[in-house]
């Protein structure tokens, strides 16, 4: 449990800190004053400074941030809460100073980042390589499998194909069978009887499955294999958010394809258990994942302060900072409505 908990505590980290020192880096390129980089939201638990710039540890791990001096637009000489130090950085060095392609680059930096470390990290897979095996990804409720303990993540030995498989169940419902799996590196032996009786939609066993493993490539087919990857699964991700805001108007219900934290955590246990190779693979889905929300364009991620800057590039003036304020207040709310009802799913998942 515990060495579950620090697996999915350093992958969260990798995510965000790769994430931020995009913005980071970009700023500083820039000429820009970062006042902070802050890992998770706050309240602050400790912090330090280190010239110019404050490194903080927040106390909701829901992701990070890199505060830079004048994002909110330009600042008023009667703001009382500004401190004296904040009043002597030079207004050259503000983002709202800088031109718009600067404040651009910043901003799509992060997303950037992190589709590099998802192509990097399934060039990795590729280079590597995993031998094929067939892994059970889901369980329903109140099924034979469930009943006998089998459970997502699952590595079923002897397998390869889920056609295979589903036939050899098939060809004995009613009769008790020996699987072989393994979890967590240890191999066990199951029995277990498929149900005869299977409703429309249901197997026999009442499981999903997944083909897994990976043909190794050379080294110079790897990279090319992992960016053709990694462009196909952000342009499914991106594509997905839009059906998924459509969906919300039509009624359609794509929640299921959603994972909050909780939903994360399991999954990230999963693949820790499985071997190296799957976890490489699913934090380059989870950062690919990340690239694709964040440049969507809706209030509070990137992609929504791309539009201001649009906005502003069209009508030759920024979108007053209030208006910006409120807009991503809004989004900001709404997105964590999202994770909190998602992640309601995950836990009534597995209750």
């Amino acid at each position: 449990m515990i060495f579950d908990l620090l697996v999915f505590i350093l992958v969260l980290a990798i995510l965000v800190i790769v994430h931020e020192l995009g913005h980071f880096l970009a700023a500083k390129k820039m000429g820009m004053y970062v006042e902070e980089f802050g890992f998770g939201f706050p309240p602050r638990i400790f912090s330090w400074k280190k010239k110019e710039t404050r490194w903080s540890l927040n106390l909701i791990p829901l992701g990070g941030f890199v505060k830079i001096a004048g994002e909110e637009g330009e600042r008023s000489n009667q703001q009382e809460e500004e401190s004296e130090e904040e009043k002597t950085i030079p207004s050259e060095r503000l983002f709202s100073a800088k031109p718009i392609w600067q404040r651009l680059i910043v901003l799509i930096s992060g997303v950037l980042m992190n589709f590099l470390l998802g192509w990097l990290l399934l060039s990795l897979v590729f280079l590597f390589g995993e031998e094929k095996s067939l892994l059970i990804s889901a369980i329903e409720a109140n099924s034979p499998a469930e009943v006998v303990g089998l459970k997502a993540g699952d590595k079923i030995l002897g397998f390869q194909e889920p056609e295979n498989f589903v036939n050899f169940i098939n060809q004995h419902k009613g009769k008790e069978v020996t699987l072989q799996i393994e979890r967590g590196g240890e191999k066990k032996e199951i029995k277990v009887v498929p149900r005869s009786q299977v409703n429309a939609g249901q197997g026999a066993l009442g499981v999903s499955l997944v083909a897994g493993g990976v043909e190794k490539l050379p080294w110079y087919r790897s990279f090319w294999e992992g960016f053709i990857s990694a462009v196909k699964i952000f342009a499914f991700v991106f594509i997905m958010l839009f059906k998924l805001i459509i969906g919300f108007f039509t009624g359609a219900n794509l929640l299921n394809y959603l994972s909050g934290p909780v939903g994360i955590y399991q999954v990230t246990t999963q693949a820790a258990g499985l071997g190296l190779i799957y976890l490489i693979n699913l934090v380059a889905l989870i950062s690919l994942n990340l690239a694709a929300l964040n440049i969507f364009p809706f209030p509070a991620l990137d992609g929504g302060r791309i539009i201001f800057l649009i906005i502003e590039k069209i009508k030759g003036a920024p979108v007053s900072v209030r208006t910006q304020q409120i807009v991503n207040a809004i989004g900001f709310s709404l997105l964590i409505l999202l994770v909190i009802i998602v992640s309601i799913k995950d836990i009534a998942k597995l209750i």
